[in-house]
């Protein structure tokens, strides 16, 4: 949902001045996707690992509450293993590939099969085109050519590795390949097995609900991620929330019609299911809601329909009438619906009536405050009213549809209130409410908090998180993971949707992560799943990936927390510990010093270059999105590698390039001075180089032969003589 708006604006100022001064210390997280387990030996489990029925029967599926995983994984700083080169654990020869959202459970199966040249497709002819469709493309993109496709129980084509999709005879080879039944799974959950089958080499997939069968479709893409081998393996999963998604609702330029295609092929990459169209300054959902959009604004709407309908994704669409309707009018009532139909004829499938900007006291005609009187619980029964006049339409009309949500006036407060009592008394029970934690930008969300919101509605609740949404610090890229949220929270949600900054592609890292979470919290490793995030986007593109970590690790502080910078808080700490050593005036501690340096230096180096490495990710539609801050990271790697090039040359006694590398290092920090609105780094870069001048003004050039300079007097390099950088710190 948009955060302007006359009921917000306070809110939202102390949530941030909340969140932003109390930036935590280090946080950890864990590394591995698929635990890293290795796989097992070719007849069988390894002794002392439990066969996947075993470990099927002591995880049951209860919707809500996911399993825990195989072996929990190991505990890593954010961004540590691709920083230093390391491979994460679960890349590693003989572990399962990784897989995002998280399975609830993936079990190591026996040997592992190799996809061939050829292969044969049995599906059914009824299955979800779209799932088969996916499946389809991993086997080529894995290196199938020649793909036999037939109905079930019809004879195979003698070579190829078989796949199996959905009907008995995928369950069939389910069982024989160590898998039980689908059918115990909430809807939208799948089991999926390969191995070898009737000594053929066999994948077996089956999913639940309209959702299922596209979902383990996306879990044999990433296996697939390593052919021509795939894993011998045994998943068992489904979501822990039903409803997960991304709302499109912050002030601002909407996105483009491209953007939202892009967004609704990474949302379907990532298993969610809700796209909700909500831009605060589209005036055809607010003042201009009564008229139809714009011929080319249409188009657009029935492209995004069809692609979200490829990605298994609701499209909905909120509408904000309360500033310009008479909730009592017959005849507005009757412009809301048609606006309505018009919107499901162009492809909406769900729909939210938003009230949260407006007055309890300023009825927009004199009918209104005649029929349901003044004051906030006279404001709560118009809100029902027309709700239950909008339910009953579409239950009559658009049986089809989802539960339609109502965003109330009193969406982020706590406990009862004469509005949220009586909008609880009045409202159909077929409406859902939506509330965004007990803040508008809160920073923890608890199962206690929504399970007291739950009892005050008395209705199932949308949980619309505004996070990352950025329009309230336009200066600001929240690319942090989610955060502060406990798992009760996306179980207990009819629905969980994170609000997306205008930057469509930046937003990718951290929705990367709320979809991790919403679909299996439980398993949920903030880090790692950022690491992972950080992976999809670039692509496979290691300079980009690097790119990457640079922003995004630059950017991750918010309300929420998060640490800043933390890839780079070792290197800086290594650098300078390096030269607070009692030696490090000896070879040894110069030695140290130097490679301390080099490290650094390195890190910086991929900041200044940051802007040309990321040129591809997103299309290459990141780096115009994310311009400003993409200069704001560059012009601190640069200045950055010249501040460890300045102290470097003085730990060595070179006064002249310590002092041709001071004037470089003035000019670059007093370029970005001049940019101080575009926030990165904050709280870890600025300070960074405030101390690096300062050490560099208290060192003495040297004067004698090996001599090597000290801090505190003047010379060459450090007093008067020389181009002495501003101390200012940054922000």
């Amino acid at each position: 949902m948009p955060l302007r708006g006359k009921k917000g604006a306070t809110a939202v100022a102390i949530a941030v001045m909340g969140g932003l001064l109390a930036i935590p210390g280090a946080v950890r997280a864990g590394s591995a996707a698929l635990e890293g387990t290795p796989v097992g030996q070719a007849d069988g489990p390894t002794q002392g690992q439990p066969t996947p029925q075993a470990l099927e029967q002591t995880h049951p599926p209860v919707p809500g509450q996911p399993t825990a995983p195989v072996a929990p994984p190991a505990a890593v700083a954010p961004g540590t293993a691709k920083a230093a080169g390391r491979v994460p654990e679960q890349r590693r020869t003989g572990a399962l590939p990784a897989v995002w959202p998280r399975p609830q459970s993936a079990a190591p199966a026996g040997a592992g099969i190799r996809l061939g040249a050829e292969a044969v497709f049995v599906r059914p002819a009824a299955a979800d085109p779209y799932a088969l469709d996916l499946v389809r493309t991993v086997l080529r993109t894995a290196g199938v050519r020649t793909l036999h496709e037939v109905e079930p129980d019809a004879p195979l084509p003698a070579g190829g590795t078989v796949v199996r999709a959905q009907g008995p005879d995928a369950e069939r080879a389910l069982h024989a390949l160590g898998a039980a039944s689908a059918r115990d799974l909430p809807t939208g959950g799948y089991r999926l097995a390969i191995g070898k089958e009737g000594g053929r080499d066999t994948v077996a997939l089956v999913g639940t609900g309209a959702d299922g069968l596209f979902h383990a479709a996306q879990t044999l893409r990433q296996l697939a991620a390593g052919a021509p081998a795939l894993p011998g393996v045994v998943v068992r999963d489904w979501p822990a929330t039903a409803v997960r998604g991304t709302t499109e609702g912050f002030y601002g330029e909407p996105w483009t019609r491209e953007q939202r295609l892009a967004h609704l092929d990474f949302m379907g990459r990532t298993k969610q299911n809700r796209y909700l169209y909500a831009p605060g300054d589209d005036p055809y959902r607010g003042a201009l809601w009564r008229d139809p959009y714009p011929t080319d604004q249409q188009e657009d709407f029935r492209a995004v329909a069809a692609r979200a309908a490829a990605n298994h994704v609701t499209f909905a669409w909120a509408v904000a009438p309360g500033q310009t309707m008479c909730l009592s009018s017959a005849a507005d009532r009757q412009a809301l619906l048609a606006k309505l139909d018009r919107m499901w004829d162009l492809g909406v499938r769900a729909f939210q009536l938003q009230f949260q900007d407006v007055s309890y006291t300023e009825w927009q005609c004199g009918s209104d405050p005649d029929h349901y009187g003044r004051g906030p619980e006279a404001a709560a029964r118009a809100h029902a009213d027309l709700a239950g006049v909008v339910a009953s339409h579409l239950a009559l009309r658009h049986p089809g549809a989802a539960p339609l949500s109502l965003m109330p006036t009193e969406f982020y407060q706590d406990g009862s209130t004469p509005y949220r009592d009586a909008l609880a008394r009045a409202l159909d029970p077929r409406v859902e409410v939506a509330w965004t934690g007990v803040s508008v930008v809160p920073r923890t969300i608890t199962g206690l908090e929504l399970a007291g919101a739950r009892e005050v509605f008395g209705h199932p609740l949308v949980t619309m998180d505004n996070y990352p949404v950025n329009d309230y610090a336009p200066g600001r890229l929240f690319s942090g993971p989610y955060i502060g949220r406990e798992p009760a929270m996306a179980g207990g949600s009819a629905a969980l949707l994170t609000n997306a900054m205008q930057q469509a592609a930046v937003s990718r890292i951290p929705l990367f992560t709320a979809a991790d979470f919403a679909w299996n919290p439980r398993a949920y490793q903030a880090w790692a799943s950022w690491d992972a995030a950080l992976d999809e986007l670039a692509g496979g593109d290691a300079r980009a990936r690097e790119g990457l970590l640079a922003l995004a690790g630059n950017t991750a502080s918010s309300v929420l927390g998060a640490q800043e910078s933390a890839y780079l808080q070792p290197l800086l700490d290594g650098f300078w510990a390096a030269r607070e050593r009692a030696d490090a005036a000896t070879p040894a501690g110069l030695k140290a010093q130097d490679l301390a340096a080099d490290r650094l230096r390195a890190a910086f180096t991929v900041m200044r270059e940051v802007r040309e490495r990321l040129r591809g990710p997103a299309d290459g539609t990141l780096a115009e999105e994310a311009g400003p801050w993409l200069d704001r990271v560059a012009g601190y790697g640069a200045a950055g590698e010249l501040a460890v090039d300045m102290l470097r040359a003085q730990s060595h006694g070179d006064a002249a390039t310590s002092a041709g590398a001071r004037t470089a290092f003035g000019q670059a920090r007093r370029k970005l001075d001049a940019d101080a609105a575009t926030v990165v780094g904050k709280g870890v870069l600025g300070p960074f180089l405030a101390r690096a001048a300062r050490e560099a003004n208290a060192w003495r050039a040297p004067v004698g032969p090996g001599a090597t300079g000290k801090p505190g007097g003047s010379g060459a390099a450090g007093g008067p003589g020389g181009t002495s950088p501003s101390g200012t710190p940054h922000r």
